[in-house]
Formats: C-alpha cells, structure tokens, sequence
C-alpha cells in the first residue's frame, strides 16, 4: 500500500512540478529567477526535488545504512561497599585499590559504588575520592515502604548492567565476589560489550554445596513417569565431582570453581496416588560452610493414574453405548465388564469385589434381587467410592440405593415423582465453578433439553462443590427444578442427575469432529470428580521455611480442581503477617511504619502452580495465607509459616569467591588482576604493571544508523511538511 501511494504522488509531483522545475535565465534588469521564468527563487526548487527524492525514496525502497566503531574514552571503577565486605576489613582496602588504580593515559575514571543497588559517587578528576557508603542518601527513602538500603545486598548482576547502560570502555570491579543477587553475574558482565576487569578483596571465602529447588508439576499420576529437576548450586569447587539423590536414583555431577546453577533432572514413577514428600539429597563435600542446605524436600500431589468404573443398568441399550463411547474417550478411565442386572440375577462373577472400582455408573437401575449386590455398592461409596446415579422414567431404587441417595440419614428414597415436559438445563453459581463447564467443551445453549425429570428432594446447600456436603450445579430454566445434585454418603460422593434422558448430549457437532461431546465432557468430568479422595484443593509452601535476613521469600501454591486436573484461572491474593509474638520494636521495612499485613497477588506460572516473590522481611516468625477466589467467588484458603533469622543475608558467606570474580572477568573479556589487600594491588605498582604502566585494555562498541523511508514516521512528517513550506512560500510570492 506505501508503494503504491508513493508511486502515485511521485507520478503526480513530477507532473505538477515539471514546468517548474526547467531553468530559465533571469530576465534583464536582475529581476526575478529563471526557475520557471516567473520570478520564483532558487529555494522553490529546492524543497521541490528533496520531496520528489523523498517519494522516490519510499517507492524503490532505498535503506541508507552506515555502521562505525566507538572508543570510548571512560573506566567505570566499580567499588562494592556491602556488607560482607566491611565484616572481614575489606571495604577500606578496595577504596584505596579504587583511588590508586592505574589507568591509560587520556582517560576519563568514573567512579561507581554499589551493594543493592548502583550509585555514580561524585564527578571524576584526577584528585576523587570514592566516597564511604554512609556519605550516600538512600534514594529511596521517601517511598512509604522502603526498600533496604544500598549496602543490604549484593546484586553484582544489577550493578553490572546499570553502568554498562553508560557504555564505559572498560569496568574494574573490586569486590569480595559475595552476590546474592537474583540475576546472573556472569551473563550480565558477558553482555556489557567491554572488558571487564576483576579484583578480589578478603580472604578465600569457604565453599559450598546447596540444593536451591525441586521443580515438578502440580499433579501427577501415579504410574506415570514424571519430570522432576533438581537445582543445585555450588562455588568454590576445582572441578570436583558430587553426586544429587532422588526416590533411589542417583545422578553424578562436575562442581566448578565459581558460583554456578545446574538443574539435574530426573525421571519418577510414582507407584501409589496421595501426597508425598520428596526429598532431594546433595553429598556433602569436605569442607562445606554449611551442611544443612543439602537437603530439600517437595510435596508431590500423586493422583489415580487410572480410574476405574463399573457400569451398572437393567437394560443395556443406546444408553449404554453412548455411555461406554463417552467414558473411552478419556484415557484416564478403565470401565471393567458392563454389568447388568436382570431379574434375580446374582453378583456370582464376583465382578464388584474381585476388581477395585472407583466409581459406579447407575443407570436408570431398578433395584430388585440380587440384594447382596446392591448392599455392596452401598457399602463400597460408603467408604469412599463414587457413584452416579442416571435417573430415568423406571428408576426406582430399593433401601440400599435409598440410603445411599438420602445420605443414610433415614428420610427415605429420596426421589420424587416423574415429571413430564421441557427442562432446559441452566448453571448455578456453584456450577459455573466446575472445570468441565468452563473450558467450552460442554455448550448448554446447544444441548436438547430432558423430556422427563425425577426430582432429588433432598434439599442442596449452597457451599463449594470440594466440600463434603449436598449442592445443586444445574437446574431447569422453566421451573428450577434441580438437574444435577452432588451430594455425600459416608466417605463417598453421590452425583444424581435427575434429568433424562443424557444419552441424548452424545451427538457432538458435525462441523467440529475433533471435539468431544458434551455427554463425554460432563461424564469424565463427573467421574473424575467422584473418584477424587477429601483432599484439600489448595496447598502452599515456602521454598525455605527459614530464611536469613534480607533474604527474598518465594512462595508456591498449587491448585487442583474438583476432578483431579491443575486448576487454571485462578485468583489468589497472598496476605503475609507477622506473628504478634515475634515483632520487634525496630519498624520492619517490608510492612511499612504499622507492620500492616502485606498482601500481594500470587502470578500463575504454570498450569496450577502460582507464585509470589516477597523481598527482605525483618526477623521474626511469618504467617502466610492465600486466599482464592474465581469470578468472584471465594474458594477457599491455604496457609504456611515461615521463620525470618536474625542473621543477615550478607553476612551468611564472607571472604573472596575467587571462581566468581575469574568467571566474571573472563566472560567480560577482560582478566582477573588478583587480590588487593594481600600486597598485590593490581594497576597500583603490584604484579603485571609498574607506574605509569596500565593493565587496562579499553573495548569498543558499534553504532549504526539504517534508515528505512518506508518505516520511518518522520519521513512522511517531512514530505508533510516541506511540501506545506513550498505551498507557503508560494502564496507569500503570488505564485498560486
């Protein structure tokens, strides 16, 4: 479209401008130009070809391009003033390095200071002086919840990248190597683009060996094989070698001399369904600072790999066949041999109590003879199977379906009469929060409506579909009358649809073959949900449930919905508490000047598993709650606690993390110039440079300019505007 409309407003400028463009001489008596031999200046001309060049420009798509080389001329001489350093005396010793350091010649010193974060210190000359942390405002203390101050942390990562913003030629870190930051030291000193010089202050800090996270999914099943990686992180290791345990499997890896992540992974089946711990294990190295950190420990939530399902009815018939094809195509489900009961037919297969069945499918069953085989499906929901009742124009249960359906309670079948008509189903409140109804696999406006109901009487109570108790999940449009009840007996759960005949939602789209129906959706849906045990939904953890001071807090949710599956589209709002007990008189600086609760969203990362990331809370001992909710209503909460120790993040590890410093400098380009507080000073007279004599070597970047007329905005602005100028100049000369 661009060169189109740039073709035609050339075509049409060339010919609006193609007498005037032809020079004429100016006629005698030196008044007026030859440009058009009407007295217009030289200047016409002018902006009349550079709009011609510029439409042309757009139509042949001509891309100006030009790339050249810059030197900069500035060392950005980057002192940390954290806390570690100033425990072992290391911080007056790199200010001297930092003051004395040697530069080549014609360049400019900036002078930087950083911990939490980075601070230019004052304007460079010859004569600067880096200033102590305490002369620096914190630049964030007019924030109502303040963040820590400069020296709290070390993120060398986040310093690295706000100076090479600047683009120095070179950067000089003097540092202890101690960083707790979140993001990568290496990988930020890589991306900078000029070398980066290290020099290393205190003394060779211990090494160490930790397992950081195990990372699995929110569900499982059991029998399946699951991805689990366990993330281990280890410094001060010469290319030792270690080996990471899980569930029986072990796993050899190579430590490295610097600070470094690596994820292990592992595969594990998980035999049996329920939540289970488990706990990743890390050797232990001579010589660790810390042992305990070897250790880490997730809970799995391990459901049935399969379910399993009996189907029971009289009268095998289309019903049945849609029932079976519904069930199959969920891979998750096993239905065992159909069963059907006729006349006085007895359970003498021993099918029922041969197999372990999950979830009985009743539908539209008369119950007579065979009392022995109804009383142990009673018994079997009873203590803790599922069951769901297909109701019909026959249905008519006996005491033990009775009881099953009143909720043993005595009160009766529990089913009224038959009623005849039009009942289109319609979503309640609770409905609307099953899974299975809202993930556009089942359309109600598209359904046929039931011909006949049998109405549960039982009275529903309207609490959440997980809890243990009776609820109505649709009802009919014309009369509300209830379609589909869940309700409870002893252990198990009882779903009744009263509505019939179901059979009918089996006939899925002809325009849309690959989707299920919505009979398969509401019957896997249905099925997974009885077979699910009296579980909590909703779990959280701490990753550490104790932390040092001004260490961050991540916290993980996981959600699984009413039929086993990771709960998705959640809203989860986290509320983090002191525990009264535990509050010091110091104001904490994450709750602000009231110690207020802080509350904060968890962000779903995964399918089910929600997260939250709560920066440096004071010591004492924590309470978090999350509370969830979907489209406005609430679901329910989870709660953890966690302990925050006195003992400050900064001071956990002191000393040199040689291997970190060397990893830097050399993904930097630039070398590690040794320690400065052990008589070597680098760039001041030490080792590898005498006065005068500079180990710096000054990088470069390149620059580039493209222009692209069809791309570029301005362009169209320009031709705009020149062309309003020549127009302008023309009815100021009369020329128009």
């Amino acid at each position: 479209m661009l060169i189109a409309v740039s073709a035609i407003l050339l075509v049409l400028g060339v010919l609006a401008y193609r007498r005037e463009l032809r020079w004429r001489p100016a006629a005698k008596g030196g008044r007026g130009s030859g440009v058009g031999g009407r007295g217009q200046s030289p200047c016409l001309l002018v902006l009349r070809v550079v709009v011609l060049l510029l439409f042309a420009s757009i139509f042949i798509g001509a891309v100006l391009s030009r790339v050249w080389t810059v030197r900069p001329k500035r060392v950005a001489i980057l002192l940390d003033v954290s806390e570690s350093m100033s425990a072992v005396g290391a911080e007056s010793a790199a200010a001297a390095v930092g003051q004395g350091f040697t530069l080549p010649a014609g360049t400019k010193r900036e002078e930087w200071i950083f911990g939490d974060t980075a601070l230019r210190a004052q304007a460079s000359n010859p004569k600067s002086q880096i200033p102590n942390k305490s002369q620096i405002p914190n630049p964030e203390s007019k924030i109502q919840n303040p963040k820590p101050k400069i020296a709290e942390r070390t993120r060398i990562a986040a310093a690295l990248k706000t100076v090479g913003k600047t683009r120095p030629g070179a950067v000089v870190l003097l540092s202890d190597g101690q960083d707790n930051g979140e993001a990568d030291a290496v990988a930020a000193a890589r991306a900078i683009g000029v070398p980066v010089y290290t020099v290393g202050f205190g003394g060779l800090a211990k090494r160490n060996l930790g397992v950081e996270r195990v990372m699995l999914p929110a569900v499982v099943y059991s029998g399946e094989t699951v991805e689990v990686q366990v993330r281990v992180a280890a410094a001060g290791f010469a290319d030792e070698k270690t080996r990471v345990r899980l569930r029986g499997d072990a796993k050899e890896i190579v430590l490295g001399q610097s600070m470094a992540e690596q994820d292990v992974p592992f595969r594990v089946v998980f035999d049996k369904p329920g939540r289970q711990v488990i706990e990743a294990r890390a050797d232990s190295m001579m010589g660790e600072s810390n042992y305990a950190d070897n250790v880490r420990s997730v809970v799995a939530d391990v459901r049935p790999g399969r379910v399993r399902v009996a189907y029971v009815t009289n009268r095998p018939g289309p019903d049945a066949r849609m029932m079976s094809r519904a069930l199959a195509s969920d891979e998750r489900i096993e239905v065992v041999p159909v069963v059907a009961v006729s006349g006085a037919m007895s359970d003498e297969r021993g099918m029922l109590s041969a197999e372990q069945v999950d979830v009985f499918i009743l539908d539209n069953v008369v119950e007579s003879g065979s009392p022995a085989l109804w009383q142990s499906i009673a018994e079997r929901v009873q203590a803790g199977a599922g069951v769901l009742i297909l109701a019909g124009p026959d249905f008519s249960p006996g005491p033990s379906i009775g009881k099953v359906l009143d909720g043993g309670g005595g009160r009766g079948a529990g089913v009224g009469g038959d009623r005849k008509g039009t009942f289109t189903p319609e979503l309640t409140a609770e409905g609307r929060l099953l899974p299975w109804f809202g993930t556009g696999v089942i359309d109600l406006s598209s359904v046929p409506p039931f011909t006949g109901v049998r109405p549960f009487a039982r009275t529903p109570e309207p609490l959440n579909p997980r809890t243990p108790s009776s609820v109505t999940w649709l009802v009919a449009q014309e009369n509300k009358v209830p379609l589909l009840v869940a309700a409870k007996f002893g252990k198990g759960k009882v779903v009744y649809a009263a509505g019939y005949p179901l059979w009918r939602w089996g006939f899925g789209p002809e325009e849309k073959p690959e989707q299920g129906t919505a009979l398969s959706g509401l019957v896997t849906g249905v099925v997974r949900y009885l077979a699910e045990r009296d579980t909590s939904p909703f779990w959280l953890q701490v990753e550490k449930p104790e932390l040092y001071q001004g260490q961050p807090v991540r916290l993980v949710m996981r959600a699984v919905a009413p039929d086993g599956r990771p709960w998705t589209r959640l809203s989860v709002m986290l509320s983090v508490a002191e525990d009264e007990s535990s509050k010091s008189e110091i104001p904490n600086p994450g709750f602000g000047n009231h110690n207020s609760p802080l509350v904060t969203p968890m962000t779903e990362t995964g399918e089910g598993v929600y997260e939250a990331t709560l920066e440096a809370l004071g010591p004492g001992r924590y309470r978090a709650v999350a509370t969830v909710s979907l489209t406005d209503t609430a679901l329910g909460r989870t709660a953890t606690e966690f302990v925050v120790a006195e003992q400050a993040l900064e001071l956990a590890n002191t000393g040199m993390n040689e291997g970190l410093l060397k990893a830097i400098s050399e993904a930097g380009g630039g070398r590690f110039l040794g320690t400065g507080d052990g008589g070597q000073r680098a760039g001041v007279g030490g080792q590898g440079s005498g006065v005068g004599d500079s180990p710096i070597v000054l990088g470069t970047y390149q620059r580039r300019f493209v222009f692209d007329p069809r791309r570029a905005v301005w362009a169209y602005v320009l031709i705009a505007l020149l062309a309003g100028a020549e127009w302008f100049i023309r009815r100021r000369k009369g020329l128009l």
